[in-house]
């Protein structure tokens, strides 16, 4: 019997309400699970005979090969693996699975592998013990012709009614940039914290998003109906009648919430006291760009253009002609608002993902401008592109991941000489972002060089106080409010003061609308946002005197600890929180 109004509870990193049925994906989404609808199960069942088809072929043609090269003993091996293929424990018992309890062709290989693996191993026989490693060699394969190079849970989501609720273990930004987010309405994941790059897109999106809940993935079998609030972080599996009823008026409240921000779209953002503050908007997905207009977004403060890489369907994705069309779009959306595109900020092993479908997570190395001086094709690629897209709107280019003076004057020297083989193309801005100690220690010569800074806060913080933003059991130590991070943002922006250039914020930092008081407070007036905080911080800015934040920052840069910091805005957080309760 299944159990209904089962809780769960992980931490809320994108706000709003969502119910769905529950897609169930693990390591890394390459293995999908879900309960069939009666009409899907014959077209599954043909889908895995294609796949044993497609194996087969392959298993005879390395035989073959190896036979002709190496000789007909190792050839043995191979021919081994084709009686496996054929073996009524694996091939029937994986039918019998679809037709029996309609189970997608992914899950009932998984499933039947792990029974012939639990058989292999028990028995005492050695033989047997020894052709584990040819079960999972013939089940790999049998997998990946399976997707027929598609992701599977792309695929599936695809073939499904919505609405859905994805439960995995993780997402990587690649595989989340290629979803279809009107039928995936939430996201709930084993792992995860607020600043992954995953979150990052989802938020942007405005998809509920709960994560750290370590084993969703195994109590949420496919199918359930779940709701989830990505604010409490609050999972429920199978709901009665009376919590879906509960649930269903949670979120009408949320949307009706959302609707009366929308009053905030067309009020300019200022103080308390008056002072003039300038909301853009982050952007990941090109086609999301009529979010950034409604939401009354003064332009686009960071295009991640990374996010390309990731929705590119090989590296034919990144060819030019393909990267102007979507750079131009952009522009002439948002004439004459300004466009700021950061330009690839992917390193080794996301340019590896891409090309040879390795794993995605990124560790130190070449990133941004350091990827971009030892690449130079795929920089120049960007940049032709880029600057044949600038007639088209008002463009600003930004170089991630600067860590000197001398790397920004040799990635803009690359731009120049980029620029003088286009005839007719302007001068555009281009920027450096502060993402690393360094950048921000020498931001009085970078202000010089560059036309404007913009600070990444997430990997600011990061390398500052050494955390990988990306581990969870770190995530309580990932703190902005630590007196080391502030004392580095207001280097840079009295370096971009004194130096009369534009300075803005463009991190996770300034969606939170007390830490854009404190930030007020540290002299920044310009402001790069989700889409979705935007209205929000709009709104609070209204609670901040500028005078106020001012000296609160001058003590919190002074302070011991984020704690002291927490304490000197508790004034501001109180009267947000009377602006907000009087509507």
């Amino acid at each position: 019997m299944t159990r209904t109004n089962v809780r769960l509870n992980g931490r809320g990193v994108a706000e709003g309400t969502a119910i769905g049925r529950a897609v169930v994906a693990v390591s890394d989404a390459r293995q999908v699970r879900y309960r069939l609808a009666a009409g899907r199960v014959d077209r599954e069942r043909q889908r895995l005979r294609a796949a044993r088809v497609m194996t087969r072929t392959q298993l005879e043609d390395i035989s073959t090969r190896v036979s002709r090269t190496v000789g007909q003993a190792q050839a043995a091996i191979f021919a081994a693996q084709l009686l496996m293929l054929d073996d009524p424990m694996l091939a029937s018992r994986v039918d019998e699975l679809i037709r029996t309890e309609r189970i997608n062709a992914d899950w009932a290989l998984e499933r039947a592998i792990g029974e012939l693996h639990e058989v292999f191993a028990r028995e005492g026989d050695a033989w047997l013990r020894e052709r584990i490693g040819d079960l999972a060699d013939v089940g790999g394969r049998l997998q990946r012709n399976l997707r027929l190079g598609r992701d599977p849970l792309v695929s599936l989501v695809q073939e499904l009614d919505g609405p859905l609720i994805v439960v995995a273990d993780e997402v990587s930004p690649s595989i989340a940039a290629q979803l279809d987010w009107s039928k995936v309405r939430g996201l709930v994941c084993d792992v995860g914290s607020p600043t992954n790059h995953t979150v990052i897109l989802v938020r942007s999106l405005g998809i509920p998003t709960v994560v750290g809940l370590g084993s969703a993935t195994q109590v949420i079998l496919p199918g359930q109906t779940i709701a989830i609030d990505g604010a409490t972080g609050e999972v429920v599996v199978e709901p009665d009648q009376q919590a879906l009823e509960r649930w269903t008026l949670r979120a009408q409240l949320a949307t009706a919430a959302l609707r009366k921000l929308d009053e905030w779209r067309a009020v300019p953002a200022v103080t308390a006291d008056g002072l003039r503050i300038r909301l853009d908007a982050n952007l990941e997905i090109a086609e999301e760009v009529g979010r950034v207009i409604d939401v009354g977004a003064e332009g686009i403060g960071l295009y991640r253009s990374e996010f390309l890489l990731d929705r590119a369907p090989g590296a034919g994705g990144l060819h030019e002609d393909a990267q102007f069309e979507t750079y131009r779009r952009l522009l002439e959306a948002l004439a004459p608002r300004p466009v700021t595109i950061r330009t690839f900020d992917a390193g080794e092993e996301r340019w590896e993902r891409l090309t040879h479908g390795l794993a995605h997570r990124e560790r130190f190395g070449l990133r941004g401008v350091r990827a971009a001086l030892q690449h130079d094709d795929r920089f120049r690629v960007q940049m032709r592109a880029l600057l044949r897209a600038a007639p088209f709107g008002q463009l600003r280019i930004l170089l991630p991941f600067v860590t000197s003076v001398v790397e920004f004057r040799q990635a803009r020297a690359l731009i120049g000489d980029i620029g003088r083989g286009l005839p007719g193309v302007a001068a555009v801005p281009v920027g450096a972002m502060i993402e690393v100690p360094a950048a921000a220690l020498t931001a009085d010569r970078l202000a010089r060089e560059a036309d404007f800074l913009s600070v990444g806060t997430n990997d600011l913080i990061q390398y500052t106080l050494a955390i990988d933003r990306t581990d969870e059991r770190l995530s309580g130590h990932y703190e902005p409010r630590e007196p080391a991070v502030l004392r580095l943002l207001r280097m840079v922006a009295v370096a971009g003061r004194r130096a009369s250039r534009d300075f803005s914020v463009c991190g996770e930092m300034a969606a939170d609308p007390l830490l854009v008081a404190l930030l007020v407070g540290l002299g920044y007036r310009a402001f790069s946002v989700t889409p979705a905080a935007l209205p929000v911080v709009k709104r609070s800015l209204r609670a901040v005197d500028s005078r106020f934040a001012e000296r609160c920052a001058r003590q919190a840069v002074a302070a011991d600890g984020a704690e002291g910091v927490h304490r000197l805005l508790a004034p501001i957080a109180e009267v947000m929180g009377r602006l907000v309760a009087g509507g």
